[in-house]
């Protein structure tokens, strides 16, 4: 597997180097004489996705195996993900929009089924919130792919409302964030591959793909929306206790960063944040849910069997993954997050500015608090099972790939004085408040609603059995109810003649509701 690995990251690295990439064009031709030509697209992005995508699912695919002990259930669910990886490599693939519309529909439909794996009422609830999430997103790519079969321009309005539905439901930003938080009813297998690095990494590599800034050059409506998300979630980390839905609002923040680097940064520094992440990311979800297995399948922080108390490896391996997602010096996405945050120094506009440094505070926060609920004995249960599925020296080796990615770029600006002491005083206050506050409830109402997110998804379930009951109204059987209103009433004359009576009367108030209208006009 790892030999494996070795032989995939240097394909990778020459394929980064020749910049190599070409375009295979199929041609169909139906019975109906329908002609349709659809595009298959090979660059370094995509060699890049498939890099990740390859890497996530042989440590899953492994990992299924020893999440279920071994049993008949691992296999079932390996053909599931097969199935997915399958539909999500070709969909990376596709290179026009007709062909992204269909896979991305796969893409939904497999999805819902691996969320549905254990059939019980809450994974049905998580998977029909997800597949309905998911809807606005396959909605917005229909009206695009019509609008660029029909019309040659793209209204300002309309364009923004689509290229809002595709990428920010995929990307599980504001205010569609609940959607991911469900899907971790889904088996940690799932949540480690589907929900940390493929599918919510649809959205970026749709923008990537098909050029959003080229059709929509206004982004300070998404600027401020991937912002928002950066921050709800940044803030929503410091107060949850559950370790899986602690994870996968880090894997929102850390997608919205991408899309950030889209806005202001360039498409290279995107993409390795975005691959630096996702493997990351996979290997976080690997480790904390060894952690849940040990615990019986518990996932409050209150009921975990602390990795601690079975040796301090395990601690360190998590902090390090933690820590380098995060963005501490010479770890992990700090690179990257450096590399970005140099271009800052120009800018003009100081609330921006503000905001951003403001994000990358929350991202050590809720990093630093995950570091403490995880290290603290206090807060563990006493008994608990060694369950260790050991990815070895990858989660090391993997906290410096960013480096060597980001050495292939030319930074151009650097950094002062001012933005280094600033992003070590964050750290440091990131620490401090990490330790005092890692276990307060304030705002902790606020946070369990994902500021408003939850509460939109239960207003729109309460509205949706609002209109079944209405609905019903239309099914239920008032010819049977009005003759049963003649049952025993009067002569048996009506018994007999019940439907022909119903039907007379009917005939004669549609008569005078028609002679009404005559003469009302």
């Amino acid at each position: 597997m790892f030999s494996l690995f070795f032989v995939l990251l240097f394909i990778f690295c020459l394929l980064c180097l020749k910049d190599c990439s070409f375009v295979v064009n199929l041609h169909l031709i139906f019975n109906s004489g329908i002609y349709w030509l659809f595009n298959l697209d090979v660059d370094y992005f995509i060699v890049f996705v498939f890099v990740m995508l390859v890497l996530c699912f042989l440590f899953v695919y492994n990992y299924t195996g020893h999440y279920f002990c071994y049993n008949y259930v691992g296999y079932e669910l390996n053909y599931i993900i097969c199935l997915f990886v399958l539909v999500m490599g070709v969909l990376v693939l596709s290179g026009d929009f007709l062909f992204t519309l269909i896979f991305w529909e796969y893409l939904g439909v497999v999805s819902y089924f691996l969320i549905l794996f254990y059939c019980s009422y809450l994974s049905l609830r998580s998977s029909v919130i997800t597949l309905v999430s998911s809807r606005f997103g396959d909605v917005g790519l229909f009206i695009l792919f019509a609008i660029n079969s029909y019309v040659f321009f793209l209204n300002n309005i309309v364009g923004l409302m689509v290229f809002f539905f595709i990428i920010i439901t995929k990307s599980a930003g504001f205010p569609f964030i609940s959607w991911l938080l469900e899907a971790m009813r889904a088996p940690t297998p799932v949540s480690s591959l589907v929900h940390s690095s493929t599918l919510v990494a649809a959205g970026i590599w749709f923008v990537i793909r098909y050029d959003f800034l080229f059709f929509y050059d206004n982004c300070f409506i998404f600027t401020i929306l991937v912002l928002l998300t950066i921050f709800i979630t940044g803030v929503c980390c410091f107060f949850f206790i559950d370790l899986k839905k602690i994870v996968a609002l880090s894997t929102c923040n850390n997608i919205s960063w991408c899309l950030f680097y889209l806005l202001f940064g360039d498409v290279i520094l995107s993409l390795i944040q975005l691959i630096s992440h996702g493997v990351s990311k996979c290997l976080l979800f690997i480790l904390v849910g060894d952690v849940m297995s040990g615990s019986s399948g518990s996932q409050n922080v209150n009921c975990v069997y602390s990795p601690r108390l079975y040796g301090n490896w395990g601690v360190f391996s998590l902090s390090c993954v933690v820590l380098g997602l995060s963005g501490v010096p010479f770890l992990g996405v700090f690179f990257s997050k450096h590399f970005l945050l140099n271009e800052f120094n120009n800018i003009i506009n100081v609330f921006l500015l503000v905001l951003v440094f403001l994000c990358v505070l929350l991202s050590y926060l809720y990093s630093f608090r995950l570091c403490y609920l995880i290290s603290k004995i206090s807060y563990s249960v006493n008994i608990g099972v060694l369950y260790v599925f050991s990815p070895s020296f990858i989660i090391y080796f993997w906290l410096f790939v960013n480096f060597f990615m980001v050495c292939l770029l030319n930074e151009s600006v650097f950094s002062s004085l001012y933005s280094c002491l600033l992003l070590l005083v964050f750290q440091f206050i990131s620490v401090i408040a990490s330790y005092c506050f890692y276990d307060s409830y304030v705002f902790s109402l606020w946070c369990s609603s994902l500021f408003g997110c939850d509460n939109l998804v239960c207003f729109v379930y309460e509205c949706f059995f609002k209109l079944l009951d209405i609905f019903c109204l239309f099914f239920y059987r008032w010819d049977k109810y009005c003759i049963n209103l003649f049952i025993g009433i009067g002569n048996s004359v009506f018994n007999i003649y019940g439907l022909m009576v119903l039907n007379l009367v009917m005939i004669f108030v549609l008569f005078v509701l028609v002679f009404n209208m005559l003469i009302l006009l």
